[in-house]
C-alpha cells in the first residue's frame, strides 16, 4: 500500500521542477554521468523532509498534493492523495469524519468524471478551513 510520503514525495518533485521554470532559477544540466546521483539525493532529501512534518503538516501537504494534481490534470496522483486524506481519518469524531468522508469521495468521483475544477474546489475551501483552524 502506498504511503502518504510516497504520494507527497512525486509532487514535491514535479513542484519542484515547475517552480524552477516559473522563477527562472537555473536547473542544473543532469548527464548521463550524474543525473542518478542528483535523483537519488533529491528524493532523499524530499523523503527526509516529509518525515519530519507534523500530523498537521502531513495533511496540508495532502491537500496541497491533491489541488496541485488536479490543477494539473493528474487524476492517478490526486486520487492517491485524497486516498491518504480519508485513511487519515478519525472515525471516532463521527460526525466530522462522515462529513469530510462523503466530501472527499465526492471529490474523488468528480476527477473520475475529468472534473477536476470542481474537485481542486472542494479540496481549495477544505484546505483553506485547515489552515485556518491550525494556523498555518
Amino acid at each position: 500500500m502506498e504511503t502518504a510520503t510516497q504520494v507527497m514525495t512525486e509532487t514535491s518533485s514535479k513542484e519542484a521542477a515547475e517552480q524552477a521554470l516559473s522563477t527562472g532559477e537555473r536547473v542544473a544540466v543532469l548527464t548521463p554521468g550524474n543525473q542518478g546521483a542528483l535523483t537519488v539525493a533529491a528524493n532523499a532529501y524530499r523523503r527526509e523532509h516529509l518525515l519530519n512534518l507534523t500530523p498537521v503538516q502531513v495533511i496540508k501537504k495532502l491537500y496541497d498534493t491533491a489541488i496541485m494534481a488536479c490543477k494539473t490534470n493528474d487524476a492517478s496522483l490526486a486520487q492517491r492523495a485524497i486516498t491518504q486524506l480519508i485513511l487519515g481519518l478519525n472515525f471516532e469524531y463521527e460526525e466530522i469524519a462522515v462529513g469530510l468522508f462523503g466530501l472527499y469521495q465526492y471529490s474523488k468521483e468528480c476527477i473520475r468524471k475529468g472534473d477536476t475544477a470542481s474537485a481542486a474546489h472542494v479540496l481549495e475551501e477544505l484546505r483553506s478551513a485547515w489552515v485556518q483552524a491550525f494556523k498555518l
